[in-house]
């Protein structure tokens, strides 16, 4: 089993790529991608193939409940 880091957000870059916040949240680089392309990270595309997601944004993301950026409300 590999074992989880733990990072301190304020190492971090502003501005990650995919592959970075891929190992950050443990999930596969196109997953990653995805979420970029259907809108559901706050990303950028750079070039054909790279994206820079914006870390405070992307972290922030994380702590919203399940289903709260769909409706604008808590589930529950």
């Amino acid at each position: 089993m590999r074992k989880a880091r733990i990072y301190d957000a304020r190492q971090l870059p502003a501005y990650l790529s995919t592959a970075q916040y891929a190992e950050l949240m443990s999930i596969d680089k196109k997953t990653v991608q995805k979420m970029c392309r259907t809108g559901r990270l706050p990303a950028e595309k750079v070039g054909p193939r790279l994206w820079r997601i914006d870390k405070n944004a992307a972290l922030e993301k994380t702590k919203e409940p399940a289903g709260a950026a769909n409706t604008g409300e808590p589930t529950g």
